[in-house]
């Protein structure tokens, strides 16, 4: 009953995103869009999106170093299952998705595989925060009282940054200075910080295992660089549909939508993701036709969700794993 209402409101969130991304539109005009668009662009998106999720196995596996040595290679088809899984299921259920496959496959066992995409979400935003500051730092001269917000995010974006750092150095003080503080706010329902400290705890046994600096520092790196080559295949996607646009667009983008999808929305988030472009641009002071940004943002996800479902599906047959099996992951995820 939890799974269907969270899927009737994700569908009405991505219903109503949807309308608003589509309300001063033409569909002629977004139809004329697509007819003309450069498609040029599409093999580079692929390219850059095969890169993407490269470096997301490349950083699983030295994640699960310390468990097992796995190459990327051997992780790319349980990470391209799970983000199919994404695609296709609610509430990032693919992530449990993957670990079920890790599981299976490498006997690796289901709480470390956890813990290590636990770590994988922090060094995410860390690195989407960062991204996000450098694209307001550098973005185009924009209004007053944009400019002010902007600041005020990356001011927001510095802040959760530095949070981030003292968790990864001094990560057994953070986790019992949080629930110190959790105890002295009784309004936050239990439930809640349960789920928070849980998270930083399966995060801290992470960060544990790999007892290294030099390591900690490789894995912020390949999530730097995933997120930029993610902001750089946005800007292509918008240059298609000649839509001018700098990197730092497509690194303010990348914030926020990262911070949209965290909204309950159906699977693939579209109508979301939409409304997201049209943020972005509007806050940089970039007024293309509304009708353009609807077709850039639909091609820009489109292309992606069949890129990586198709390639999640086939990496499922060749594990000779079925629907059957995901359920299974999803009915027994902790």
């Amino acid at each position: 009953m939890k799974r269907l209402l969270l899927l009737v409101l994700g569908i009405a969130v991505s219903a109503g995103s949807l309308w608003y991304a589509m309300r001063d539109t033409d569909t002629d005009l977004v139809l004329q869009a697509f007819r003309t668009a450069h498609y040029g662009s599409l093999p580079p998106i692929l390219l850059l999106l095969l890169a993407f999720y490269w470096l997301k196995s490349i950083r699983f596996a030295q994640l699960l170093a310390p468990a097992a040595p796995l190459t990327a290679r051997q992780l790319f088809p349980p990470v391209m299952i799970g983000f199919a899984a994404n695609n296709i299921l609610p509430a990032h259920l693919g992530e449990f998705v993957r670990v079920f496959v890790v599981n299976r496959q490498h006997k690796i066992p289901a709480g470390t595989v956890l813990s290590s995409i636990v770590l994988e979400r922090i060094f995410d935003i860390f690195s989407i925060l960062a991204l996000f500051g450098l694209g307001v730092l550098f973005a185009p001269a924009m209004p007053e009282n944009y400019q002010r917000g902007a600041l005020l995010a990356a001011a927001a974006a510095a802040g959760v940054a530095v949070v981030m750092i003292v968790y990864m150095v001094w990560t057994d003080w953070f986790v019992k200075t949080t629930a110190l503080v959790f105890r002295l706010l009784p309004v936050i329902p239990e439930s809640f910080t349960g789920k928070i400290l849980t998270l930083l705890r399966q995060g801290a046994i992470g960060l544990h295992s790999l007892k290294s600096a030099p390591a900690i520092l490789a894995i912020a790196v390949n999530s730097l660089l995933q997120w930029l080559i993610n902001g750089y295949s946005a800007c292509l996607a918008l240059e298609a549909f000649d839509i001018d646009v700098t990197l730092s667009t497509g690194l303010i983008l990348t914030g926020i939508t990262a911070l949209g999808v965290m909204i309950p929305a159906a699977p693939g988030y579209f109508g979301v993701v939409q409304v997201c472009f049209q943020i972005a641009l509007q806050v940089q002071q970039i007024k293309p036709d509304p009708s353009l940004v609807l077709a850039a943002s639909l091609y820009s996800q489109i292309v992606g969700y069949i890129a990586v479902t198709g390639t999640g599906v086939w990496c499922l047959n060749r594990a000779q794993l079925s629907l059957k099996d995901l359920q299974e992951a999803v009915d027994s995820k902790p």
